[in-house]
């Protein structure tokens, strides 16, 4: 979405299925290496740059784990 595109219009410009990229989107699966350089390219960003914001989303979820009120 920050990219403006549909997951259709990613998937084809990474050359990738479409059902893959919602998979991904969603969490239910980690990239091959080769998938994130296609990813990257299709996105027109740099690796690194989709490493980095998946470390940060990350981090931010462990943050959210930590804030919220104990279960009951």
């Amino acid at each position: 979405m920050e990219a403006g595109m549909t997951q259709e219009q990613v998937a084809l410009e990474a050359k990738i299925n479409k059902s893959e990229v919602s998979l991904l989107e969603q969490g239910l699966r980690n990239p091959k290496w080769e998938t994130m350089k296609r990813l990257a390219k299709g996105l027109g960003v740099p690796c690194w740059h989709m490493v980095a914001l998946g470390e940060q989303l990350e981090a931010d979820e462990s943050e959210d784990e930590d804030t919220r009120p104990p279960p009951g």
